[in-house]
């Protein structure tokens, strides 16, 4: 009766505003059931926060840097003495842009050179292992709780499908298997490494602040010492992989200038030991034959020389343009050992679960008339349409 009066008073006011007063009383009369609901949210915001793994994340703060600069301006006059035009494509190298680092560190070649980190844990006794070797032998694995909770209840298709291609596909629990590749050149790797690379793409911690124009890079862990240890390969490897984006093209240019080097090289002495032979043999140089000889001897010496010394200068240019085109990471701030946790932030937990029964607590209280409402109107014109007929 009472839960009527409340509906028909909702009802008639929908149109209106609604009385704050009446909500409040409403509230007030329904406090035990608001009560019991957040205490049962609050009871599993503590069980997840107690239950929930301990991460840590170490983290670096870097600046990159690159030089603009065009390193290549004078290929083209070493293009033009072999008779190669080089167009320009080649002389103008930009910096590479921030926005390809998050492209780089999910990239399968970046995470398999990070599955190779050797790291120290607990269970190691004080042996480096793998990253990889850490993710997929079972010594290593903690148990938790609230994963084993989530494995057999909601997950536990997923995990009925795990083991039969586990029992079906031996071969895959061998660890640091090597990736394969097809006729065709396709990456082929199994399901484990899928796993454990999705593990070490979602623990890599990148973020960029355009405005101040640093980058902090970072990984999140259960140990705090192994945190730091993958943390700073994230630096060397992040670096290396952009040097070698960044200087692929000089790259190709200085073997070019190499190769052309030693053709020069072997030419200009080869036509060197040509010109000193003819003029030991002839050393009065009487016929006007011997004369045109040494002539062209001579014209081909200098040839050869003009080339020579310009592809031994072009190659020194080319040595020093791609040691100014390296992009440097400047690491502002070094990877220290986190001594606080990142995970899990249990306070927070425990405020939102809370938040979260209170929000259900009163959604029900005010709705829970009117469905009731229309549940007796459903079966009145129910019995109604019966009767009639």
């Amino acid at each position: 009766m009472e839960e009527k009066i409340i509906s028909q008073t909702l009802s008639n006011k929908a149109t209106d505003e609604i009385d704050l007063k009446d909500i409040i009383i409403h509230l007030w009369k329904k406090r035990k059931f608001i009560l019991m609901v957040t205490g049962v949210f609050l009871l599993l915001g503590i069980f997840i926060a107690l239950t929930s793994p301990v991460k840590y994340t170490a983290e670096s703060v870097i600046l990159p840097q690159s030089n603009r600069q065009n390193s290549m301006g004078n290929l083209g006059s070493l293009a033009s003495i072999v008779g190669v035009n080089m167009g320009t494509a080649v002389m103008t190298e930009g910096s590479i842009s921030t926005a390809i680092y998050p492209q780089i560190l999910n990239s399968l070649p970046f995470v398999q050179e990070i599955m190779k980190t050797p790291i120290v844990v607990e269970k190691s006794n004080d042996k480096e292992i793998t990253l990889y070797e850490y993710y997929t032998h079972k010594k290593y694995k903690e148990t938790n709780v609230l994963e084993v909770v989530k494995k057999y209840t909601i997950g536990l298709p997923g995990t009925l499908v795990s083991a039969f291609r586990a029992s079906k596909d031996p071969q895959e629990t061998h660890i640091n298997k090597e990736t394969t590749l097809d006729s065709t050149g396709i990456v082929q790797i199994t399901q484990q490494e899928q796993a454990v690379f999705n593990t070490i793409k979602s623990s890599i911690q990148y973020e960029y602040n355009a405005k101040e124009g640093i980058i902090k890079l970072g990984y999140t862990f259960p140990e705090p010492l192994a945190a730091a240890q993958v943390s700073e390969q994230l630096y060397k490897s992040l670096g290396k992989y952009v040097v070698n984006y960044k200087t692929e093209k000089v790259q190709e240019n200085l073997a070019f200038v190499e190769q052309s080097y030693e053709e020069a090289r072997k030419d200009f002495l080869q036509k060197q030991a040509n010109l000193a032979a003819f003029q030991d043999t002839n050393r009065g140089l009487i016929t006007a034959t011997s004369r045109a000889t040494e002539t062209r001897l001579r014209s081909e010496y200098d040839i050869a020389f003009t080339i020579y010394n310009e592809l031994a200068r072009q190659r020194e240019q080319t040595l020093l343009n791609l040691k100014e085109e390296k992009p440097v990471l400047t690491k502002l701030n070094p990877v220290m050992v986190p001594l606080q946790k990142s995970s899990p932030q249990r306070g927070k937990i425990i405020l939102i679960n809370i938040f979260i029964g209170l929000i259900i607590a009163f959604v029900w209280t005010f709705t829970n008339p009117f469905l009731k409402e229309l549940k007796i109107n459903y079966l009145t014109d129910k019995n109604n349409n019966e009767s009639k007929a």
